[in-house]
C-alpha cells in the first residue's frame, strides 16, 4: 500500500476537516492495538523460541510470521482508512516463490517479515504516548471551554479561580473564564493539528517499516 499525507489544513480550518478527527480516533485506539501487537510479537518470539528444539517449533514459528504478515497487511489497512493514503493496493500477504517451500524461505529472509515485527514492538509505547498525550490535552481543552458556558448554569460562586493564589483571577473572575474559554477554543485545533503530525510520524514508519522494508 502506498501510504501518503495529504496537505495540511489551516489552523482553524482543522476543525471541519474529518480527518482530523479520524486520525485522532487512530491515536486513541492505538493504545488498544498496540496493547495487542506487543503482546502477539512477544508471545510469538518466546513461543517460537522456546519450541525450536522441538518439531512442532518449526511450524509454530512459521505461524507466527505468517501471523505478523498478516497484522502488518491489516495496520497499513487501518491507517490508510483513518489516518489517510494512497490507492496502491496492499502488499502481498506472503512473498513470492516457487511452490510453498520457496514462499516459506521467501517468508524467512524477507526483510519485511522482521521489521514488521520491529514496527509491533515499537507500537505499543509509541500507543501509550499518543493516547496519554491526546487524552490530556483533549481534557484540558474542553475543561477550559467548558467554564465560560458552566458559569452560566452555575450559581455564582460556584466556581473557583483561586487555583495556585492566582489574586489576579479571583479579583476578576468573568475576564478570568473568558480568557479559559480562549485558551480552550486555541488549545482544541491545536490538539487536532498535533493529531495530524503525529498520524503523519506513524505513516511514515508503516512506509519505512511495513511498505517498503
Amino acid at each position: 500500500m502506498s501510504l501518503s499525507s495529504p496537505t495540511h489544513p489551516g489552523f482553524f480550518e482543522v476543525l471541519a476537516t474529518g480527518r482530523a478527527y479520524t486520525t485522532l480516533l487512530y491515536l486513541l485506539l492505538s493504545l488498544a492495538t498496540g496493547c495487542f501487537a506487543f503482546t502477539f510479537a512477544v508471545a510469538g518470539l518466546s513461543l517460537s523460541l522456546g519450541l525450536a528444539i522441538l518439531i512442532i517449533g518449526l511450524p509454530v514459528a512459521l505461524a507466527f510470521l505468517a501471523g505478523t504478515r498478516l497484522l502488518a497487511v491489516a495496520e497499513t489497512h487501518l491507517l490508510k482508512f483513518l489516518v489517510g493514503g494512497g490507492t496502491a493496493e496492499a502488499p502481498a500477504l506472503l512473498p513470492e516463490g516457487e511452490g510453498w517451500l520457496g514462499r516459506v524461505k521467501a517468508l524467512v529472509r524477507d526483510r519485511r517479515t522482521w521489521t514488521s515485527l520491529l514496527y509491533f514492538l515499537l507500537h505499543l509505547p509509541l500507543g501509550i504516548a499518543y493516547f496519554t498525550l491526546m487524552v490530556t490535552l483533549l481534557s484540558l481543552g474542553l475543561g477550559l471551554l467548558a467554564l465560560p458556558l458552566a458559569r452560566l448554569f452555575l450559581a455564582p460562586g460556584a466556581i473557583s479561580l483561586g487555583v495556585g493564589g492566582g489574586a489576579w483571577m479571583v479579583a476578576h473572575p468573568d475576564l478570568a473564564l473568558v480568557l479559559c474559554g480562549l485558551a480552550g477554543l486555541f488549545l482544541l485545533p491545536l490538539t487536532l493539528h498535533l493529531a495530524l503530525l503525529l498520524g503523519r510520524l506513524q505513516v511514515w514508519l508503516a512506509r519505512h517499516l511495513l511498505v517498503r522494508a
